[in-house]
This record gives C-alpha cells, sequence and structure tokens, in this order.
C-alpha cells in the first residue's frame, strides 16, 4: 500500500519523563514494547511535503505481483461471513491522514462504496486517469461491477471525466447519490438523483474564489442536508486567509443540488493557528447535530459541534498543544520549557474519528506519535514512527483526558513487537507517515454500540519476502460508552483460513457510519507488499509496490462472533521467521509450544508442491529448534507450515 501524507494530530504533550495514560485496554492483551532500536529511528520531513497528495517521483524499476491474488470467498467460518473483491487501483494512497466516508450503509440494506481509484500503473506519477473508484449492492452480496483478478471484469474508469482525489461517497435521505473529490484547480461533485443506477452529472463547487480546495470530507445528514470540510490553500504555498491551510465548512440544504458560500469555522483562523494539513479532519453528522475532529502534530486537537445544522458552533478541546502556533519556517525549535534543547513530544497522528451516538453525544479515536524540532532546516520537523497507541476520548471526558485502548499485540508472550532483524528496509515496517497503530474508522450499531476499525502490526505475519512487517485491520466494539472494549478481532483470513494473511498488508479500513443487524461490512485495501508506491524512491515501499495493484475488498463478519472473541489469547503455537533468509543452504526455525505436542512439518513452493515434510512425535512444550537443508532446492519463494492438532501456522523462505 501507499505512502501517507504526514502533517500530524497533536496530542498530550509531556516533556522528559511523560505522563502515563489511563487505560482501557481489553481484558487478556498483551502490548507488544517497540524495540528501541526502532523505537528512536526519526524521519525528517518539510512541513509542505507532509501536505500533498504526490510524493517524490517512482524508482522506475518496476516489480511484479509475487503472490496470487487473494479469494474471493474464502472457506472460514467463525466470525467471518464472506468477502467480495469490489475493485482495485494502482494509486493506492487512500488518505494523508484521518479516513474518508468511503462506505455507506442504507435503510433499505444497500451498500454504495468508493476510493481513489487509478486503473493503470503510470511510472512518472502523474496518474491522468485517476478519479473515483465506485461500486453498488443491493444487498451486500451481488455487486454492480463483480470484481476479478487479471480479467476485465470490475470499475473499468472512474466516475468523474477529470482527475480528481481523495473521494467520499454520499447517499442522502431522498435517495441521491453523490461522491466528492478534488481535482487539479477545483473541488468537484459528481452527482445523480438516484443511488446505484443512471447517469452521473458532474460540476464544481462554487464555493469561493480560490482553486485550491483539496482533500474533502463529506457526510449526510437529516432532511437531504450533506456538510462538507476540506482543506483550503491545497499544495499552494500563497496563504488563505492568513494560513497555510485553512479549513473550510459549506453545506446543502437540498441533497446537494446548491451549497453554502464556504466558511471557517470560529475557533480555527489564523488569531489562534498556522493552518492545518491534508486529512488532518473527520466530519459526522446525525440530524441536525455536525460533529468535526481538528488537530494536527502542532495544533490542539478538539472537537467542533453544532446542534444546529452548521450554523452555530462549539468548541471543545481534547489536547492542548504548548506550540499552537509553532512555525518551522522561521528556525522554531521544539523547546518547551526555555533550556535551550529541543523536546520530544507526544502527539497524535494527525488521523482522528469522530462519531456521534444516539444521544448526540461526540466519541473520538486518535492515534499516538512522538515529534520534535531542532530548527536545523527551515520548514522542516522530525517525526517518530516507532510510536504506537490508539487512544480514546468523548464529551463527557475533560480535556487530556482520553484513555489508551489499542496497540501492536505481542502474541508470542515475549515482550516486544518482534519485526525483522535485518536491514535490507531503512524501516522495519510500512511508512503511512504516523506511529504503528492508526487510522481508525467509526461506525455506531443497534444499542448504541460503537465499532472501531484500525491498522496495526501484525507480528505473526510474515517477513520473508519483503524485509518488513505487515499489517492487518483490526476490529474492537464498546457496547457501553467507551468504558470497555472487546478483544481486538483480525479481520483479514489467513492462510488456515482460507485466504493468505500471513503475507498479506491491510490498511485503509472504512466502516459505515451507520451498522444494523448481525452483520459488520468493511471496506479496506490489500495487496502483499508492506507500505505504498508513493513512497520514496529506492525504499522497499517503493520498490515492492510499484507497478503492482492493490485489491479494494468488501468484507461481511458475523457481529456475534466478532463481538465473542476469547478475551485471552492463548497463542499455544508459534513458529519463528527463519533464519538465515534469503538462504542458500541450511536454514533454521523455533517452534514454540505451551503443551506437549504432535508437530507435522511441510515446505511447499507457490504452486503447492511438497519438498520437505517431517513428522514429530510427543514433543516437549518449550522451543524446538527445525534444520532445512534447501541447498537442492530450486530457487524461489517457498511456505513452511507446522500442524499441532487444529492449529496451523505458516512462514515464508527465500531460496537463492
Amino acid at each position: 500500500m501507499k505512502k501517507s501524507l504526514l502533517t500530524i494530530f497533536a496530542f498530550i504533550v509531556c516533556v522528559g519523563s511523560q505522563a502515563q495514560n489511563a487505560s482501557r485496554l481489553p481484558q487478556g492483551f498483551r502490548k507488544a514494547e517497540i524495540p528501541a532500536s526502532a523505537k528512536s529511528k526519526k524521519i525528517t520531513v518539510d512541513v509542505r511535503e507532509s501536505n500533498k497528495d504526490a510524493g517524490t517521483p517512482f524508482n522506475k524499476t518496476i516489480n511484479s505481483r509475487l503472490t496470487n491474488p487473494q479469494p474471493s470467498t474464502p472457506t472460514l467460518g467463525g466470525s467471518f461471513i464472506d468477502e467480495y473483491l469490489v475493485g482495485y487501483s494502482f494509486y493506492d494512497l487512500q488518505t494523508n491522514n484521518a479516513i474518508s466516508n468511503r462506505i455507506v450503509h442504507n435503510d433499505d440494506g444497500s451498500y454504495a462504496v468508493s476510493w481513489t481509484y487509478s486503473p493503470n500503473y503510470d511510472a512518472a506519477e502523474a496518474f491522468p486517469d485517476r478519479g473515483t473508484g465506485y461500486n453498488y449492492s443491493p444487498d451486500g452480496i451481488s455487486w454492480i461491477y463483480p470484481y476479478v483478478p487479471g480479467s476485465s471484469q470490475g470499475p473499468g474508469t472512474r466516475v468523474e471525466n477529470i482527475r480528481t482525489g481523495f473521494t467520499n461517497i454520499v447517499n442522502t435521505s431522498s435517495g441521491s447519490e453523490m461522491v466528492i473529490a478534488h481535482s487539479a484547480d477545483a473541488m468537484g461533485l459528481t452527482y445523480r438523483p438516484a443511488k446505484g443506477t443512471g447517469a452521473w452529472n458532474a460540476t464544481t463547487f462554487p464555493w469561493g474564489p480560490t482553486t485550491d480546495d483539496t482533500w474533502s470530507k463529506a457526510i449526510a445528514g437529516g432532511n437531504d442536508m450533506v456538510y462538507a470540510i476540506f482543506q483550503g490553500s491545497g499544495v499552494s504555498t500563497t496563504s488563505v486567509l492568513g494560513q497555510k491551510g485553512p479549513l473550510f465548512f459549506s453545506r446543502s440544504t437540498d441533497g446537494g443540488v446548491t451549497w453554502s458560500t464556504k466558511a471557517q469555522i470560529p475557533g480555527t483562523d489564523s488569531t489562534e493557528y498556522m493552518g492545518f494539513g491534508g486529512d488532518e479532519y473527520s466530519i459526522d453528522a446525525r440530524g441536525n447535530t455536525v460533529a468535526i475532529a481538528l488537530g494536527s502534530t502542532i495544533t490542539d486537537l478538539m472537537l467542533l459541534k453544532s446542534t444546529d445544522a452548521g450554523l452555530t458552533w462549539t468548541k471543545k478541546l481534547i489536547y492542548i498543544s504548548p506550540l499552537p502556533m509553532f512555525n518551522t519556517g522561521n528556525g522554531q525549535t521544539s523547546d518547551t520549557n526555555s533550556d535551550g534543547i529541543p523536546d520530544t513530544l507526544l502527539a497524535t497522528g494527525g488521523d482522528a474519528a469522530v462519531l456521534i451516538d444516539e444521544n448526540d453525544l461526540c466519541h473520538g479515536v486518535f492515534s499516538d506519535v512522538r515529534w520534535m524540532s531542532d530548527g536545523a532546516t527551515a520548514g522542516s520537523y522530525s517525526y517518530f514512527p516507532g510510536t504506537d497507541g490508539l487512544e480514546y476520548w468523548n464529551e463527557n471526558m475533560a480535556t487530556g483526558g482520553y484513555v489508551f485502548i489499542a496497540a501492536a499485540e505481542d502474541f508470542n508472550g515475549n515482550g516486544v513487537l518482534d519485526v525483522p532483524e535485518d536491514q535490507t528496509c531503512s524501516f522495519q515496517w510500512g511508512n503511512y507517515g504516523g506511529g504503528i497503530t492508526g487510522l481508525p474508522s467509526l461506525g455506531l450499531g443497534d444499542n448504541n454500540t460503537i465499532y472501531l476499525s484500525y491498522q496495526t502490526i501484525n507480528e505473526l505475519a510474515d517477513t520473508a519476502q519483503y524485509h518488513q512487517a505487515h499489517r492487518h485491520v483490526y476490529i474492537m466494539t464498546s457496547p457501553d460508552h467507551g468504558q470497555t472494549w472487546t478483544y481486538p478481532y483480525n479481520i483479514v483470513p489467513t492462510i488456515a483460513q482460507g485466504g493468505d494473511g500471513e503475507n498479506q498488508e491491510a490498511v485503509f479500513a472504512a466502516l459505515p457510519k451507520s451498522i444494523s443487524g448481525n452483520i459488520l461490512p468493511v471496506l479496506y485495501q490489500r495487496d502483499g507488499a508492506p507500505g505504498h508506491a508513493l513512497a520514496l524512491a529506492g525504499t522497499c515501499d517503493d520498490d515492492f509496490n510499484s507497478g503492482n495493484s492493490s485489491d479494494i475488498v468488501f468484507g461481511r463478519y458475523d457481529i456475534a462472533a466478532v463481538v465473542g472473541v476469547p478475551t485471552v489469547n492463548e497463542n499455544d503455537l508459534f513458529i519463528t521467521q527463519a533464519y538465515p533468509n534469503p538462504t542458500t543452504g541450511m536454514a533454521y526455525f523455533n517452534v514454540s509450544t505451551k503443551t506437549k505436542a504432535d508437530l507435522s512439518v511441510t515446505v511447499t513452493d507457490l504452486l503447492g508442491k511438497v519438498v520437505y515434510s517431517e513428522q514429530r512425535n510427543n514433543v516437549a512444550a518449550g522451543v524446538t529448534t527445525i534444520s532445512l537443508n534447501t541447498g537442492s532446492w530450486t530457487s524461489g519463494l517457498y511456505n513452511y507450515n507446522v500442524i499441532s492438532g487444529d492449529q496451523k501456522v505458516s512462514r515464508r523462505i527465500v531460496v537463492q
């Protein structure tokens, strides 16, 4: 998956020894500690670069896709019902920070989904055919554009007739449908009077005098209301209303036909902030109540709320920045206590999700990240991708009163997050511009239940092929206004479940705002390689993703089973990554069991041919080392599998 824009949300700041947030981690959850070598690494970024949706030009080397396409209906039980490949894209950056509204669940049971889409690879990175990918289903099962990898089926063209990006899908209360996305010179609306059918009609918004409106977020309210927010200066270095990145708001009272003049919301202008970056905001609406979460690395993180359909607003701070007017352009440092030493500050990832419940109470979830600036390079600051954590807050909580609810999990119980130790890649996981855990999305279900999706590293996934750890999408729920949370459920099917999750990256998940019945729908992006192709040229993210498309997946999950995920992960069977890897001769891996067990070991090539097998019975509890003599094997990629009882685990090894 692909590069992310960086300007990041601000979150609690503590200098020196940092205060510990209250924790509401699920029962039985073991947070993995980040290895010191990974935690201390930092990336320096230009503030203006962090506001762009197009990164450094690609490394022109095109790598072929190394894994087979994921089957559209893996055969597994438990909480999984089925999944559908509803599209694909060679442009795989779905957001720069916060998740847009890309999936709608209508009252009649139908679904509309959208994503930023490019049907073709463009080595020059211009992606002239980029636009909105769209699909529709009356029931979540049959789709008007069924997609089969490698075929001509699926959405063939973008919705718009011009290049656009970073889209939103809106279905109104009267049944009309629209997508809102920015083009090179305006914000565009593509509209049709009936969802799922008919011709699309394109127009641009008469919102105001500038042509730099970018990165919109849009949502439908009651009585044919539609609300939109967007950043007003885009990639331009020219200030708009005294800010490089003002936030604008507009609304339509007639289902998107006419719109109010764009306006700044009080409390967000140049007297309080220098500006905001791309996608550093999210929006929800319920009737006449509108909620916006807004904030960057440097600024406060705030909730903006209106109870009269956007006519008046209140502002409540979630986090207060010590440097709300921080200016990288004049060499300012992150020294907050005037001791002459730049401070490393704990902030948020710029990805806050917001949700309004049935009582009009607003909820927010956002990620953690650390940052600092030594002032050495004007216009730049540094952040630490090894920061990890996801925070929850609601209106009944005080400023700074958010609580820690999720992170990467320690599955094998060794206390640390297992990521590749080799230095093939500059970072041990793909870079999306924030910390390890992030990009949350929120939805509301029956009985006021909150549903949360997010992405984080899964240490059980294979690292042989790409030399980086994979991220997966997880689901948590709260039945009691965020007081407690269910154990995280990994939605990516494993090899044992009929999928290929051990070898896949799954990110950019979006939940519908409305969830009902016994099915949880999730839209996400999936491919083989960690990171994304818009990363810096020459990085692993760029090399392994450039030229390869990503699948857009719509999954359906049984809510009762998701909520009922065991609160304690027993982890009876675990295998390590083989070493050395790649190998030319002998290779070794360890198998860990909690009790005496019979072990069945097999190694297969990518066509499923068994090249090695071994049976070990009555193996004592603890660690057992397995040796593989690969000297006579053909060069290529192999799966090594261990079965014990009803458990199966798999990883990969490269033979040269």
